[in-house]
């Protein structure tokens, strides 16, 4: 039997609406921001929403894509925001399942500040929250109001742990002690590092603005680099007798520092290029030494074979006594041993094998 025409035209006129109802039960997990044009949805979403939302973690400022982890090379959903960095780790149990970048330490890393070598904290002090890992305290700023009670009052979602532990799992601990600093914005702030934060006191702003976190993501994520890749290059911490790094030499430590070289397809020439290209003695405010720095190289050549990198350079060596040997040497192989393709380091200076003296 044939519908009658005025009921076919009542569908004709419903189908639009019932074609709309298509895209938003699909995007139903979706949440974006016109403030960024990206949007959140799924597990990102969800342990954004759950572990402090837009105060915490900020606007997303990419879409999720896969992305190459910078310690382990392997890829992962990762998106970014403007206070951190989400990666998916689908065979780990939620809140577990998505992790937060170690934007904090990054950060130091990339301003060339070794908070293994800044000075550390004797220990406790009245009022406030101390940190026998790291050496450092965490403190109020005024009663009941601060970085120590910002802290402690947000965390991560666990009902497993207690609040100390949900705040650890958030921020991680104290890497420096709090000291005044200019922010990315240019204004000179109360700041503390943290594993995965910058928290900063903001004293004129009205409650409950007084305490922020720095924008670490957005001062991080790069996408006009044409997706730039982190490496790390390695520095001297004199004397310290292994503490802030592996030990070398005279009682030293080696220790690395990260930062953005352009896409390569041989990132170990391109970071020994990069650490060759260093003039000063010492790296940036970190005050670590550069044993390379008064010599005049250049990459010749890199092969790595069975594990084994064979790094060829060409010119002349200058040091500054027989402790910048083993320094010197460290400096190289540390930043090829970065690499999980290489696990031995052969140097040879202009055709012969590098043979220096001292220890």
């Amino acid at each position: 039997m044939r519908r009658p025409f005025h009921s076919r035209l009542w569908l004709i006129a419903l189908l639009p609406w019932m074609l709309a109802l298509v895209p938003r039960a699909q995007a139903a997990d979706t949440l974006c921001f016109s403030q960024t044009g990206h949007c959140i949805s799924d597990r990102f979403r969800q342990y954004w929403e759950q572990n402090g939302g837009l105060p915490v973690f900020g606007y997303p400022i990419s879409d999720a894509a896969n992305e190459a982890n910078r310690d382990t090379g392997q890829s992962y959903l990762t998106q970014w925001f403007e206070r951190t960095r989400f990666e998916l780790h689908a065979d780990q149990a939620a809140p577990y399942d998505v992790l937060l970048g170690r934007l904090g330490d990054e950060g130091l890393q990339r301003h060339g500040r070794n908070w293994q070598a800044e000075p550390a904290e004797r220990g406790p002090r009245a009022g406030c929250l101390w940190f026998p890992l790291t050496h450092h305290n965490i403190c109020d700023q005024a009663t009941n109001a601060g970085i120590k009670t910002y802290w402690q009052t947000h965390g991560l979602r666990d009902p497993r742990l207690n609040a100390y532990g949900r705040s650890l799992a958030l921020f991680g601990y104290p890497l420096t002690t709090a000291k005044i600093e200019t922010n990315s914005s240019g204004d000179k702030v109360l700041t503390q590092w943290f594993e995965r934060a910058r928290i900063e006191w903001h004293p004129g702003n009205p409650n409950p603005y007084k305490v922020l976190l720095g924008r670490l993501g957005a001062e991080t994520y790069n996408p006009g680099a044409g997706g730039s890749i982190r490496t790390k290059l390695f520095f001297i911490a004199l004397n310290d007798n292994g503490k802030s790094g592996k030990l070398v030499g005279c009682g030293d430590s080696v220790v690395p520092v990260e930062i953005m070289i352009p896409p390569t397809t041989a990132p170990l020439t391109a970071s020994l290029r990069a650490l060759l290209a260093i003039k000063t003695s010492t790296y940036g405010q970190s005050g670590l030494y550069n044993a390379l720095y008064r010599s005049s190289l250049q990459v010749d050549s890199v092969s790595i074979t069975a594990g084994k990198a064979t790094i060829k350079l060409v010119g002349t060596i200058s040091l500054g006594g027989e402790c910048d040997d083993p320094r010197f040497v460290a400096q190289l192989t540390e930043t090829a041993l970065q690499f999980s393709t290489v696990n031995d380091v052969a140097l040879f200076l202009n055709g012969e094998p590098l043979v220096l003296g001292g220890r």
